[in-house]
């Protein structure tokens, strides 16, 4: 496989949290959007647990991927919903979704729900526990039975997927660093990028509809079309998504980005791109209630409109998180992010150890 010759010389998988990676595109394949080769197949989990005594909003999440999936031209997107995502109705669906890909499409598998830690069961763990998924059964309940650990995922999204798809997993959940689990073999020569709305130990921010990791990506690819960037790494959506986290939501959560061997931040295009005028639900908000005034004037008066808040899928309960003087502060400037990832990495930042990066 040609296209991962320039990308096997890293030596170990990555792992970084809340600080910017390489991002200069430093890819071979182009995204499909860009380049007019492949396609982008996603599926989305979203689970509400409403039959539980710790329920959660994430279907708004769900909703809010698929309408980015559609502003970028997406075909092929199967959206999942609370008692729909059964462990076994998740294993097929993965199975189906991976089968359709071929070598130079993208797999994206996006996530919204809780997640818990268990007893690492083969000993490659080195905290001593598995990550897992919080799926249910079909009475929307959880158990042991119901959850899908980061081993079982590897192995059934890598066996459903042949060797040059390019997979992109994306979760807002707790325990959600490491539970794509990209250190294992079976990842060794496979382009797979994860990105985690928090660390193993954190508990990911649910603001009553919509996580805050999931509402910082929708807001950078917002930015980036504004910014007229239509072909760009996801270290550089990685780096931006940092800085809406921080900027819009003063986050406690952490964001990870962990690759595996064969492939770095820069080295896989981003492969959802807008191909309509696409506003996150956040931008929204604050256009429709702005009335003319600044960027914090119009955040403050969508917090106090109940139903403008209810259209766009956002509880009045979000106002504690951000700051609005983070958002839309004006257009971002796609070189400084360049930037921060270049010299993350000559100020030894991203080192050959620490991030696999040559």
């Amino acid at each position: 496989m040609d296209f991962l010759k320039n990308l096997v010389g890293a030596a170990q998988a990555l792992k970084q949290t809340n600080q910017p990676v390489a991002s200069v595109a430093n890819y071979l394949r182009r995204a499909p959007a860009t380049s007019g080769d492949g396609d982008v197949h996603m599926l989305i989990f979203a689970l509400d647990y409403k039959r539980t005594s710790n329920a959660l909003t994430c279907s708004m999440d769900g909703r809010n991927m698929e309408a980015l999936a559609r502003a970028c031209g997406v075909t092929d997107c199967v959206a999942m919903y609370d008692e729909q995502c059964t462990k076994d109705a998740a294993f097929r669906a993965i199975q189906q979704v991976g089968a359709r890909c071929g070598d130079d499409d993208y797999f994206i598998i996006y996530y919204s729900g809780h997640g818990t830690s268990v007893e690492d069961s083969d000993g490659d763990e080195e905290d001593g526990q598995d990550e897992a998924f919080c799926f249910v059964d079909p009475a929307g309940q959880i158990s042991c039975d119901t959850l899908m650990t980061d081993d079982e995922f590897a192995e059934c999204v890598a066996g459903a997927t042949e060797e040059g798809v390019r997979i992109v997993i994306l979760t807002d959940c707790c325990h959600s660093g490491t539970i794509a689990d990209l250190e294992k073999d079976e990842w060794e020569q496979r382009e797979v990028v994860s990105i985690a709305g928090c660390l193993d130990g954190q508990t990911s921010g649910d603001m009553g509809k919509g996580g805050i990791f999931t509402h910082a990506l929708l807001l950078a690819i917002d930015q980036l079309q504004d910014a007229g960037t239509d072909d760009y790494s996801i270290g550089m959506l990685y780096n931006l998504t940092l800085d809406k986290d921080n900027k819009v939501f003063n986050s406690a959560q952490d964001i990870t980005i962990q690759t595996s061997r064969a492939v770095k931040p820069d080295g896989m295009a981003w492969p959802l791109i807008p191909k309509t005028d696409y506003k996150a639900p956040l931008t929204q908000a604050a256009q429709q209630a702005g009335g003319g005034g600044t960027a914090e004037e119009a955040m403050q008066q969508a917090m106090v409109n109940p139903q403008l808040l209810q259209q766009l899928g956002i509880k009045p309960q979000l106002a504690q998180f951000i700051n609005s003087s983070g958002l839309q502060s004006g257009e971002i400037d796609v070189k400084q992010f360049l930037k921060a990832g270049v010299e993350c990495y000559m100020a030894g930042g991203c080192t050959k150890d620490a991030c696999a990066i040559q």
